[in-house]
């Protein structure tokens, strides 16, 4: 026995030596085959990178056992930034001469976790087992614990995968920051409690300079720490207040441009959601808070690991941030949020479908049926806030943040104020927090009534002013509308009218308990439809450009019998709706109430992680392609991240909806969060196009080649995107002349590879038994072109080549395309060489000198008769010189697919 604990003692002490000479070997190895040239021409890779990684994890590893009791935090800290730098890594935020490979990825964590378990496993078993703690809980085989651990792993798996699968919000939430939830969480799960807050910060910065890039990542986090260092000036309250308030008149110069700096353009939505309520909250935290702020609290609580990606965020409050820090069963805490994120997902997915098939433009309503159906899904369309709300506070819970709920069950609520307790709570809590109680205790003396009917009102105000200052801050102007304001004032006429009410009569605890007999449901689903209803008109007033627009949409409700018929059948039918959501939640409520048993952790599991399977199999194309029909088209729409038809046309507002939409107010951001590489400029960027002073506008450069978006695109003799052709066509050719706008020209696609190129090469291969020895496809497209531009290609520079078929291909916006031409056609008085489309738009009153903006309006109705003369021409053109004509239509990928559209673009063309 005591050799046995001899060499245990030997091997104990020689282990971190083998750590240390393993580790520095390995990273050697890595770094020097540069110098052997297992890199390649392009230097040291990814799998270089992660092979020293991986040795310098088992370097720190072995430095970490055997150093003194002070140093060794040293090593191990290192160790956690060297496992949040892997994280990134894995995650694709770091990339060295291209992307790691699976291998590499996993190798570098692999080596990363295992080092972490060993310093804390290693010296626990010399000392003895009672010290090893949780950290031997892997190796006695607690089999709750690893069922718990890899349940919650198989559960997010499922989740990173769906995300990604139905491409919800962006490409950097759903491509990198996913799986760098993923691979941070496993990390996360096996670090030491007073590690696992700095390697959330860690990780939280590593994002933010992985998505942003370095130089954005810099400004921000630098403009941050001096926000954050103003707070703990060595001064009184007022003057850190002062200094704030001149800091952020600075800032607003800047943000408004009257300071020119565009270096700071891409930061401000991200930046301006982490700092513009939170550092209130956390200076009137610092005022009011008992507990001292860390350091480590404070940045993790600034630079919030999801904000990078969802710049439109909940107001965390500080203290709930810290006080519920891991305060309960980690499991559990886990749970919630993969529970939350699916919550989430679930509103994401509806909301597309909302969007997409329900709602229709303030200009499509026509009658009450249309108005019910408007109103009703422009208000749902908020689903797509409370969706990303649960997504980001479900994966802060994956860190030990167990946050309350950010909104529940808020279509439901049965009077305004219970409407203000559940929809965005965050942001009531912080209006009660930081407004409301200051006022109404200061002005106690007035009277209870009135302090409370003052505080209201201020806090209704402030709500409106604060979201004009959080508009400016995320889109740089000042939100100040005549609707915005109406609203808010309605608003809060209508809460303080309620509370006034409740606080004379009592109010029923709606978010508590409730009886579930018939009659108290009844009530309470009269009361929650009429809430919605009265939300859902001031909803439509809030999304309206103005209020004359506004009382226009509703004014198409006629005091006839069809019109109340049609209303009350639409209330009826939301309060049924209603009723049975009421009674299925009553009874639910029932089962799982404070003294009901709450269902075991491994029921929750399977119930989420089923739900999840379940949805990864229905949005998985090699499943719903077996749908067919209509089902098969609504289930692939839902998997893509597209515009809805009325974004399209660009034909509806809303304030949620203008500051979700980072692409419609900072196409900065939205490219980096598109992964568009910094350097993809446009064409007419580039020598391969450029503008001309006629009517054609824009023409490629002959003669000219280029490396575009990663491609070689070469432009002939001719001006085409295409092959060098003589002008006269060899005897037995069959030749076609093809227009179109950038998809046609092969935008991004390597010369030879774009269709018409490959079309071509299989006729001439395949044909057999053709009359035609040769055929010969001439690219004539342009970017940009419109159906009108492409007839005056047919008409004017096709002739010499001698065409036999002219192929026009068609898309979704023709009309709207032809429209916006002719439009700025008229605004700088060019005269087209088609005198019917310029009589056209005479009629239409566009004459020559009218802004773009007022003649696109007036020639907007007459889309269809601009389309369709402008087919009959190109008919006429090409009969006149006996070309086949022929029309094709080819769907794009970033615009609405409606067959109706389709099928009357076809009608037109036959």
């Amino acid at each position: 026995m005591q050799r046995i604990l001899s060499i245990s003692n030997w091997w104990n002490k020689l282990l971190p030596f083998a750590f240390i000479l393993a580790g520095a070997s390995i990273t050697v190895i890595a770094l020097a085959a540069d110098l052997l040239d297992f890199g390649g021409p392009q230097g040291i890779g990814p799998r270089q990178v992660s092979l020293a990684m991986s040795g310098l994890a088992l370097f720190l590893a072995g430095v970490s056992l055997i150093s003194p009791t002070r140093q060794h935090y040293i090593s191990e800290s290192l160790l956690i930034v060297l496992a949040a730098m892997a994280v990134a890594f894995a995650a694709d935020l770091i990339v060295i001469n291209g992307l790691p490979d699976f291998g590499a990825k996993h190798l570098v964590l692999a080596s990363i976790t295992f080092s972490i378990l060993s310093i804390g496993t290693i010296p626990a078993l010399t000392v003895g087992r009672t010290t090893a703690g949780p950290w031997l809980n892997l190796f006695t085989l607690d089999k709750p614990q690893i069922s718990k651990f890899l349940s919650i792993v198989v559960q997010l798996s499922l989740l990173v995968v769906v995300i990604r699968l139905f491409h919800l919000e962006n490409q950097a939430f759903y491509q990198n920051l996913m799986l760098l939830t993923f691979y941070g969480f496993v990390i996360h799960y096996f670090l030491p409690s007073h590690y696992r807050l700095p390697f959330f910060l860690l990780i939280s910065l590593a994002a933010i300079a992985g998505i942003l890039g370095f130089v954005n990542s810099l400004w921000l986090i630098g403009i941050g720490l001096g926000l954050i260092g103003i707070c703990h000036l060595p001064f009184s309250y007022n003057v850190r207040i002062g200094i704030l308030l001149a800091v952020g008149t600075g800032l607003v110069a800047l943000r408004a441009g009257w300071i020119k700096d565009s270096s700071l353009d891409v930061i401000w939505p991200v930046l301006a959601s982490m700092f513009m309520f939170r550092l209130m909250i956390y200076i009137y935290d610092l005022k009011h808070g008992k507990a001292a702020p860390t350091l480590t609290s404070t940045l993790s609580y600034f630079f919030l690991l999801p904000n990078v990606v969802f710049p439109f965020f909940p107001v965390v409050d500080y203290s709930t941030f810290r006080r519920t820090y891991y305060n309960e069963d980690q499991y559990g805490i886990y749970q919630k949020g993969l529970d939350w994120i699916f919550r989430g997902a679930l509103h994401l997915i509806l909301y597309r479908y909302v969007n997409y098939y329900v709602m229709i433009a303030p200009v499509d309503v026509t009658n009450t049926a249309d108005l019910v159906r408007y109103l009703i899904s422009n208000f749902a369309l908020y689903l797509r806030i409370s969706g990303q709300f649960h997504v980001i506070v479900g994966l802060l819970h994956l860190f030990g943040f167990n946050l309350p709920e950010t909104h529940h069950l808020y279509f439901l609520a049965s009077s305004f104020t219970d409407l203000w307790r559940r929809i965005n709570i965050y942001w009531t809590g912080f209006m009660m927090k930081v407004f409301f109680y200051p006022t109404y205790f200061r002005i106690k003396q007035w009277g209870a009534m009135t302090s409370l009917v003052v505080a209201t009102s201020f806090v209704f105000f402030m709500t409106w002013f604060l979201h004009a200052y959080q508009w400016f801050w995320l889109r740089g102007t000042f939100l100040l509308t005549a609707p915005d304001i109406l609203f808010w004032f309605i608003l809060a006429c209508l809460v303080v009218v309620n509370t006034l009410y409740e606080s004379r009569r009592g109010r029923e605890r709606s978010l508590g308990q409730r009886s579930s007999s018939v009659r108290n449901i009844a009530v309470l689903a009269l009361r929650s439809a009429g809430t919605f209803t009265v939300m859902a008109v001031l909803w439509s007033l809030w999304s309206s450009a103005s209020i004359p627009d506004w009382i226009s949409l509703l004014s198409v409700v006629k005091v006839t019998w069809e019109s109340i018929a049609t209303l009350l059948i639409s209330f009826v039918a939301i309060t049924v709706v209603f009723g049975l959501t009421l009674w299925l939640e009553a009874r639910t409520e029932k089962n799982t109430g404070r003294n009901a048993k709450q269902p075991a952790f491994f029921r929750t599991a399977a119930m989420t992680g089923g739900s999840l399977l379940a949805l990864f199999l229905i949005g998985n194309p090699v499943v719903y392609g077996h749908f067919g029909g209509q089902l098969q088209q609504v289930v692939g729409d839902l998997t893509s991240n597209r515009l809805s038809n009325r974004e399209a046309a660009l034909l509806q507002r809303g304030y949620y909806e203008d500051l979700v939409g980072v692409n419609q107010f900072n196409s900065q951001l939205w490219e980096i969060y598109s992964k568009r590489p910094s350097d993809w400029p446009t064409l007419t960027e580039t020598p391969a196009a450029r503008y001309i002073n006629d009517n054609f506008i824009l023409e490629l450069v002959p003669s000219t080649t280029i490396n575009f978006h990663g491609a070689t695109m070469s432009i002939n003799r001719w001006g085409m995107r295409d092959r060098d052709y003589e002008q006269v066509p060899a005897p037995g050719t069959y030749r076609i002349a093809m227009t179109g706008p950038s998809f046609v020209m092969g935008y991004g696609v390597a010369d030879g590879e774009d269709f018409e190129s490959l079309l071509e090469d299989r006729l001439n291969r395949e044909i057999v038994g053709s009359p035609y020895p040769k055929y010969e496809i001439l690219n004539f497209a342009v970017p940009g072109y419109s159906a009108i531009q492409d007839l005056m290609v047919l008409d004017q520079k096709t002739r010499p080549f001698q065409p036999n078929a002219f192929f026009f291909m068609a898309h979704q916006r023709e009309e709207e395309a032809a429209v916006l031409y002719l439009a700025d056609r008229i605004s700088v008085g060019a005269d087209l060489p088609y005198p019917d489309l310029m009589e056209l738009a005479r009629q239409a009153g566009a004459i020559p000198g009218t802004t773009k903006a007022e003649a696109e309006r007036l020639l907007k109705p007459y889309g269809p008769e601009i389309l369709s003369r402008t087919y009959r021409r190109m008919v006429e053109v090409s009969r006149a010189r006996g070309i086949l004509p022929v029309w094709i239509f080819m769907p794009t990928l970033e615009n609405p697919l409606r067959a109706d559209e389709i099928a009357h673009l076809k009608r037109v063309a036959e």
